[in-house]
């Protein structure tokens, strides 16, 4: 079977790495712009022009958008994709779904399936000519994969037959993404405790949230006695206004950012104590499912997190859960952890157990295999 895995700008190794394992299966060929995220896989790749790898310039995301309807184009992606079995796309709304939908009419490609995160019922509609491209995904795509279960439902309001869809998670290499070797379950409470937050540094993300209940941590008398660091591991439009507040609040010593490349991020967790996603919801998006937390859970790390989006799907009963907007709740949440060694352990157990479980990427290769293998029987 020929396998073509269409993602444009968006090809990149959070979530190819759970497709790898099909290799040894199926004839696997992943389609990039000429500059994707990233492009190294067991899979080759084929680069094609987008008008995603035009250089930034002012508004450019808005003005590409409306000449293209969506700028995640392909160009001679058509005729690439001739002998292709599947062509596996991402996103009802996006480009190069119609693109592979236009190869399938010509002939070239027996079956279009799309991966669908959105998880906002009628999103990215606001642009003329999202909505017939929608429209017509959910009423031709042989197959869609929602990554979640809000995912799917949203896809049902706007008309899809459930049975045309599936729902399979992100999931995670969970032999690579691991515990820190030493790691003691049983250890007198240690007093150097390192909060961990990964992602864009942008407003959805929480940013702000975390610190300020950094702050409000580091001047709580009743850890006065605690060696506090919190790091955070991204870049983002937000940096410059939190490098400032940092500074007003006299919290910068206390706050390392830093960017890690991917290979390198298990060290990254495995040197924190404690886990922080404290998602937003706004009016345009919300968390689709979030593979830092997937991250974090088979890291062992004991996790703080908000009720938003798809976080609820992602990490059960393995992690604390606050109200999204809400520094106050957030910081007593991480306050509790630190003074209780034994909850630190026990969520942190509770959520490696999790991720071996149900997220693995062996797990989620069979479940797109099977996918895969009924729409060609």
């Amino acid at each position: 079977m020929k396998i073509a895995i269409v993602r444009g700008k968006h090809l990149n190794k959070y979530e190819m790495q759970f497709y790898e394992p099909l290799v040894e299966k199926y004839e696997l060929v992943g389609f990039g712009s000429l500059r994707p995220f990233h492009d190294k896989f067991s899979f080759p790749v084929v680069k094609l022009p987008s008008p995603m790898d035009l250089p930034d310039f002012p508004f450019k995301m808005p003005i590409l958008n409306r000449l293209f309807v969506d700028a995640q184009y392909l160009f001679g992606l058509e005729e690439k994709l001739k002998g292709f079995d599947i062509a596996h796309g991402a996103e009802t709304y996006m480009h190069f779904t119609q693109q592979c939908l236009n190869a399938k009419k010509k002939g070239y490609v027996k079956k279009v399936v799309a991966t669908v995160f959105e998880n906002i019922p009628f999103g990215n509609e606001g642009i003329w000519g999202r909505k017939k491209f929608k429209q017509r995904a959910i009423k031709e795509l042989d197959h869609i994969i929602a990554i979640s279960q809000r995912a799917k439902e949203a896809l049902i309001l706007e008309g899809c037959e459930p049975k045309k869809i599936t729902v399979i998670n992100q999931h995670i290499n969970t032999a690579v993404f691991k515990p820190r070797k030493n790691i003691k379950y049983q250890i007198p409470n240690i007093k150097k405790i390192n909060v961990l937050f990964v992602g864009r540094l942008e407003l959805y993300k929480g940013v702000y949230e975390v610190i300020f209940a950094a702050k409000k941590l580091l001047s709580d008398p009743q850890l006065a006695d605690y060696d506090l660091n919190f790091t955070l591991i991204g870049e983002g439009s937000e940096k410059k206004r939190l490098l400032e507040l940092e500074r007003r609040m006299g919290i910068a010593k206390q706050i390392i950012h830093k960017v890690v490349s991917y290979d390198k991020m298990p060290g990254e967790y495995q040197k924190a104590d404690i886990f922080v996603a404290p998602s937003r919801a706004t009016r345009h998006w919300q968390e689709q499912f979030s593979t830092v937390l997937l991250e974090a859970q088979a890291s062992g790390l004991p996790i703080v997190t908000t009720l938003s989006g798809s976080i609820e799907e992602n990490v059960g009963e393995a992690a604390i859960k606050v109200q999204p907007a809400d520094f106050y709740s957030l910081a007593a949440a991480i306050k509790k952890l630190i003074l209780n060694q034994k909850l630190r352990t026990e969520l942190g157990r509770r959520a490696r157990a999790r991720a071996v479980k149900y997220f693995d990427i062996k797990i989620g290769a069979k479940k797109l295999e099977e996918v895969y293998e009924r729409l060609l029987a």
